[in-house]
C-alpha cells in the first residue's frame, strides 16, 4: 500500500514527529531527487521573546530557534520557503514543545512540494 498526502496544491514529501538527544540539534537530511539538502534546527533560550534566526549552511539552512520553551508548542505561522527544486518548490512547517526541564525539544514537522505554478510563484531579480 502507498500512501500519499495532499493539502491544497502541496504535496507531502516528509512528515512526523521527533524529539532531540541530549539536547543536541536535530538535522534533517533529505535527498530530493538525487540533491542532497539538509535542515538543522538548534535550539537555546535566553530569557527573551520567541524568535528564530535563518542562516545558510553549505548544504543547506540552519534555523536557530530561540525561547521555544513552553509545552504548548511554538513554530512557523505559515509554510517556511526552503528553495527550488526544477519547477517546484520546496517548504517546511514546523512547531517545536518543551515538556518540562529538558534540554531536548520535540518537534512536529511537515516538507512540501510545491508545483510553481500552482502558487503563481515568480523569481525575484
Amino acid at each position: 500500500m502507498t500512501l500519499r498526502i495532499r493539502s491544497g496544491p502541496a504535496r507531502v514529501i516528509a512528515s512526523g514527529e521527533v524529539t532531540g538527544f541530549g539536547g543536541h540539534p536535530l538535522r534533517f537530511d533529505l535527498d530530493l531527487d538525487g540533491v542532497p539538502f539538509s535542515v538543522e534546527l538548534t535550539f537555546g533560550s535566553d530569557g527573551g521573546d520567541v524568535h528564530v534566526v535563518a542562516e545558510p549552511v553549505p548544504d543547506g539552512l540552519r534555523f536557530s530557534l530561540r525561547n521555544f520553551d513552553g509545552p504548548d508548542g511554538r513554530g512557523s505561522a505559515v509554510p517556511v520557503l526552503l528553495g527550488e527544486l526544477g519547477d517546484e518548490l520546496v517548504f517546511l512547517h514546523f512547531r517545536a514543545f518543551r515538556w518540562g526541564r529538558t534540554d531536548d525539544r520535540t518537534v512536529h514537522y511537515t516538507f512540501y512540494a510545491v508545483e510553481k505554478e500552482a502558487v503563481g510563484w515568480q523569481p525575484t531579480a
